[in-house]
């Protein structure tokens, strides 16, 4: 395949050579069991926002002249035996090297000095988000990608980027005519600031739920966990009912986070933990912020109680679903499977559950072809009738105490506007059952909470006993890999971070320079 790719009047202001790009030895690190995880000599360069890394030179268009020349203006397509191109191939893996991930913008820049991205969030499209490009193409649902038509020669600049998750490497040689595979984790998204770019991420805490730990079992730094909006980092910690807390302490959730629309709008992502009760201290107020902040383009990430959020005042005449209150506990003792969904209401194709199913395959996070759920809930319904709704998994029609019962869905904002701008998720599905509890087999989070004589009832229904503590994040967190929920989730967080996919759409490329 060939493509004419020509440019209007650009002129390159190119650094020659490698100009900082960091060896294997720089981002040496510790994955999700403490074990080292060496990132190759093609390896990020720390160019973060806006720093520059290694130019292009002797890069050229699949052919045309050299990028490296000042006043740039076109070339045409190489003319290579057989009708070839050149390539650049490989898979991309979450900051852990756990998982390949799903719908990941994978392109090489006309420079390597990458803009600034946009602080918390906005409506911004997601061409926004991308500098220039000279190639791109998007990770599959196994993680993989080819880029074609790509560009060659030395210290090729070599971008991931979904949404704000964004990280450089410099590929030492592009061979022309030839496909390039880089070696299998060998490119990854950030850990930490200092490596690349992360989403503004707010996480509330709860008593039922350890969902602050996800980020950190998938690959994120402590270091990048704060207290409230700081600036420190991109996990911003804010204290919920019962829930871990940091120290010095976080603000109260309450109080910090969900208090007006623009507390809200400081963050990219916002997760609200189930908090073993119904939300405490959400006014019609708050839920107007909420929807005016996913309506602004805002990604909300909400668990269990925090139905409060939906089935009540702005929300509550949108039809998300069918809302039974309360606990609805099933059984905490086992597991009930669940069922990706792959079609949308009416029928017709959603892709998105059709990769969220083939990925779960891949990341071995099925049995029998069913995702096998612990800790879960019945608390919504979404039907034919729901029709800002899409769900994602549903328990399997066997499960007797609540077939079909939805445990995953979400809803794009403002309802009922094309193209949206945010997206809303509820899930019954949880990380785990709160401080000191966990599947079977699974270390659970916050274990001090046994040595302190807290422990919680009620199938997290309950309050922490003699009011305990319920554990300091990060440090509390367990380490170990991911369970097959918390990779279903993993999915979903990527997903609700990303550059935002219409129910019923797929993932395209960046926008390339025009022709």
């Amino acid at each position: 395949m060939t493509r004419t790719i020509r440019w209007a009047a650009m002129a390159l202001a190119i650094v020659a050579a490698n100009c900082g790009g960091k060896s294997s030895d720089d981002f040496n690190g510790e994955g999700a069991n403490g074990t080292s995880t060496d990132v190759p000599a093609n390896g990020p360069l720390a160019v973060g926002t806006g720093s520059s890394g290694a130019g292009l030179s002797g890069v050229g268009a699949d052919g045309g002249p050299s990028a490296s020349v000042p006043g740039y203006t076109g070339g045409v397509a190489q003319n290579c035996a057989g009708g070839g191109s050149t390539t650049i191939s490989g898979t991309v893996y979450d900051p852990s090297l756990q998982d390949p991930l799903y719908n990941v913008t994978v392109y090489v820049p006309v420079s390597a000095t990458l803009p600034v991205l946009p602080s918390g969030a906005s409506c911004n499209s997601c061409a926004s988000l991308y500098p220039p490009i000279l190639a791109s193409t998007v990770t599959d649902a196994t993680g993989h990608f080819t880029i074609p038509d790509a560009p060659w020669g030395k210290n090729v600049p070599l971008v991931l980027q979904t949404g704000k998750w964004r990280i450089l490497y410099n590929l030492p040689t592009v061979t022309s005519c030839k496909d390039n595979p880089q070696p299998d984790k060998s490119l990854r998204l950030p850990r930490n600031k200092a490596e690349g770019s992360l989403p503004d991420i707010a996480i509330s805490t709860g008593g039922a739920d350890s969902l602050e730990c996800l980020p950190l079992r998938i690959g994120v730094d402590a270091s990048e966990y704060v207290a409230g909006a700081g600036t420190g980092g991109h996990i911003h910690i804010f204290h919920g009912h019962e829930g871990a807390n940091t120290t010095p302490a976080s603000p109260e959730s309450f109080e910090g986070l969900w208090a007006s629309t623009p507390d809200l709008m400081k963050h990219d992502v916002v997760i609200l933990s189930c908090e073993g009760a119904e939300t405490a201290n959400v006014t019609d107020g708050n839920r107007q912020s909420l929807s005016d902040y996913a309506g602004a383009g805002g990604r909300v990430f909400a668990s269990h109680f925090h139905y409060s959020w939906f089935n009540r005042g702005v929300f509550g005449a949108d039809n998300l679903a069918a809302w039974t209150p309360g606990a609805q506990e099933l059984d905490d003792t086992t597991s009930f499977p669940g069922d990706v969904v792959t079609t949308l209401l009416n029928g017709g194709a959603f892709p998105e559950g059709v990769a969220l199913n083939q990925w779960l395959g891949v990341v071995n996070a099925l049995t029998n072809g069913q995702l096998q759920i612990f800790f879960a809930r019945h608390n919504a319904d979404v039907g034919p009738m729901n029709t800002p709704s899409q769900p994602w998994i549903s328990l399997d029609p066997s499960v007797k105490k609540a077939p079909d019962a939805t445990e995953y869905f979400s809803f794009d904002t403002p309802i009922g506007t094309s193209p949206p701008c945010g997206r809303v998720v509820y899930s019954d599905l949880h990380v785990s059952g709160g401080p000191d509890k966990n599947a079977p087999g699974v270390p659970p989070d916050y274990p001090e909470m046994a040595r302190m004589g807290g422990g919680f009832g009620g199938g997290m229904g309950g309050g922490a006993t003699g009011n305990a503590p319920a554990g300091i994040v990060p440090s509390g967190c367990a380490s170990h890999p991911l369970t097959p929920q918390e990779k279903a989730l993993e999915f979903m967080l990527f997903d609700l971070s990303s550059c935002l996919i219409p129910v019923g759409k797929v993932a395209v490329p960046a926008t390339l320079p025009p022709k």
